[in-house]
């Protein structure tokens, strides 16, 4: 069941990406930053609810099925996937330590803090990576604030569009089997 809801969440992310692509072609600076990525919600969300691990496969396999889209060499396409999924696992990691304890969902300056060292470490991640193995992707240092920015925009839209969610539908309820009783 843990592999079926990887592989959904993989799906769901290699979607949005496309459909983040359609809806905001008219701001985007490169074919990997635009000013409004909501997908970089479903990074911070995955890691959150699936855990580091599972929400880096996620990620990860979700950049996989997106691979087709883009005509680069493998070992681009690996390490923006690699960056991808590790920018949300090392910002919880160092939020956790910074607080001395794990991220706290029902804190909103925790969620802040989180996504603000996220799109900062996407970025910073994803641009390095670029200097060093496809520097054609590096054309002015005012491109990783654009990054930045479009992860921050496209992680408030998503918060937004969950909320709103939310409101309108409640949470989801949580079944919990009770054991048979011998």
């Amino acid at each position: 069941m843990e592999f079926v809801l990887i592989l959904s969440a993989a799906a769901l992310y290699a979607v949005t990406h496309r459909l983040n692509g359609w809806l905001f072609q008219w701001v985007e600076i490169s074919n990997h930053i635009s000013w409004v990525y909501m997908p970089a919600f479903l990074r911070l969300l995955y890691v959150l609810v699936l855990g580091r691990v599972n929400g880096f496969i996620a990620i990860f396999w979700g950049g996989l099925m997106l691979s087709s889209a883009f005509a680069e060499p493998g070992i681009v396409m690996l390490a923006n996937n690699v960056c991808a999924a590790l920018a949300p696992v090392l910002a919880c990691i160092a939020i956790a330590r910074w607080h001395q304890r794990d991220v706290n969902l029902n804190s909103l300056g925790d969620l802040m803090q989180l996504t603000i060292v996220y799109c900062l470490f996407n970025a910073l991640l994803h641009h390095l990576t670029w200097f060093i193995v496809d520097p054609l992707q590096w054309h002015d240092a005012s491109q990783v604030a654009g990054m930045v920015m479009g992860d921050f925009f496209g992680c408030l839209i998503g918060v937004g569009l969950m909320k709103a969610a939310i409101d309108r539908f409640g949470l989801p309820q949580v079944r919990v089997k009770t054991p048979p009783r011998d």
